[in-house]
């Protein structure tokens, strides 16, 4: 057999592909026309994650809280349940006990309201007239109505009325009369 002439091959060498070598040249490009602005959306979305990461941590915090709140245990229920009965019941005995007072400080008052009436009564029928001219003194003060004047100055005139200007003389304008039509 012949020998064959082989060609001559060069050992390969490494070459890039060409889609790579277009792609890497497309990346380059493209950071350096919009590499600062790339930049500054990192910083932005960076500060407001970190605004927002408090509110975020909350949200979960509940989500997990309904999460644990479905794990529902019949004996905690019952337990919660009673303890909130026993204090609804100690409310209303409070309660009770302060309409009781109540009522009680009124059956006084209207004894002695009823008191006052068959007393002036028997006033009236001894001749000292019906009622009392005599009033005790804590109702005096009251029903006197002592005022006292407030120390703040006036700002402007009682009489004072912005439509029709100042009362100093000269020109006010004052609108012309409505009358009806002519005829």
């Amino acid at each position: 057999m012949e020998e064959q002439e082989r060609p001559e091959t060069t050992p390969p060498t490494n070459q890039d592909p060409v889609f790579l070598s277009a792609a890497l040249q497309n990346v380059t490009e493209f950071l350096q026309a919009y590499g600062w602005f790339i930049i500054l959306g990192i910083v932005v979305i960076l500060y407001i994650k970190s605004k927002l990461s408090p509110s975020i941590q909350k949200l979960q915090d509940k989500f997990e809280q309904r999460k644990e709140s479905r794990n529902y245990d019949p004996n905690k229920a019952l337990k919660m349940s009673e303890e909130l009965d026993a204090a609804r019941r100690r409310m209303q005995e409070q309660l009770n006990a302060q309409a009781a007072r109540y009522a009680e400080q009124q059956k006084i008052k209207e004894e002695e309201k009823r008191q006052q009436k068959i007393q002036e009564w028997d006033n009236f029928q001894d001749g000292k007239g019906y009622r009392s001219k005599y009033k005790p003194q804590e109702e005096v003060g009251a029903s006197a109505g002592t005022k006292v004047k407030s120390t703040k100055p006036r700002l402007r005139q009682t009489d004072f009325n912005p439509l029709m200007g100042e009362n100093r003389g000269g020109s006010s304008y004052r609108p012309p009369r409505r009358g009806g039509g002519g005829g």
